[in-house]
């Protein structure tokens, strides 16, 4: 074979298009920082069951055991429900999810003290929630936060 013709054999990886998944999901990453020292802000996201309340899409959360939750979320008018496990905890630095269906975004929330009372949050996300849908969702949710953690309800 010439080695400038495309592959066609078996061990040809196919086409990006016709990768399960590829085409419909959608990378979203946004950063706040909070007046708050890193370790409020790393325990209040680590506190799940609490996200509904700077998470507006989010209406419920029920613990099934220490790292996994069944969330309920309404983008639009339409509920989801799906499990997300905590597949990773490093204190006051990283926490990172995986979410068993593919609406609800898998992510990583990275924590950088920039400061004894300030911390800087960035959200890594990957959904198939569509790309404006997600980018909205994902800059209420960190003003939100921001908000929470500010008027002191985090602690």
């Amino acid at each position: 074979m010439e080695p400038d013709a495309p592959e066609n054999g078996p061990s040809a990886r196919p086409p990006r298009g016709g990768e399960k998944g590829i085409d419909s999901e959608h990378s979203q990453t946004e950063s706040i920082v909070l007046e708050v020292p890193v370790g409020e802000a790393y325990a209040c996201c680590c506190r799940i069951a609490e996200w509904p309340r700077f998470i507006k899409s989010l209406h419920n959360v029920q613990n099934i055991d220490d790292n996994h939750f069944l969330l309920t979320s309404f983008v639009g008018n339409e509920a989801r429900r799906t499990v997300i496990q905590i597949i990773l905890r490093v204190p006051e630095r990283r926490l990172v999810w995986q979410a068993v269906s593919q609406y609800f975004p898998r992510g990583v929330i990275l924590f950088d003290p920039l400061s004894e009372l300030r911390t800087e949050i960035t959200v890594k996300l990957r959904s198939t929630i569509e790309p404006v849908t997600l980018a909205k969702l994902t800059n209420d949710c960190l003003v939100s936060l921001k908000q929470f953690m500010e008027q002191g309800a985090g602690q």
